[in-house]
């Protein structure tokens, strides 16, 4: 083997190591962020499920409420024409 060949033999080994260095870097640091996603992933869930149930329990006290208002109001207009009605009664 001539030294000029043995030399370009080394670099491309060298360069061949290299590239799969890099590759097992870049490799390991998707893992990495991926691994980071899935723990916030965890985390918002984790914050979202007390969260659920604070809502739910909002729109239940929010539904009730109208509900009461809307008797409120109903009873209210009953009232009115009962009264309406006993105006033109006594007319």
């Amino acid at each position: 083997m001539s030294r000029c060949y043995r030399g370009v033999a080394l670099i491309c080994t060298l360069n061949s190591f290299a590239f799969f260095c890099q590759g097992a870097l870049l490799l390991t640091e998707v893992l990495k962020e991926r691994e980071a996603q899935l723990e916030l992933k965890r985390l918002k869930e984790a914050a979202l499920a007390g969260q659920d149930q604070d809502w739910l329990e909002k729109a239940r006290r929010e539904y009730e409420e109208s509900i009461l208002r809307d008797q409120n109001e109903a009873q209210k207009r009953m009232l009115r024409m009962k009264d309406t009605a006993s105006f033109q009664k006594a007319q």
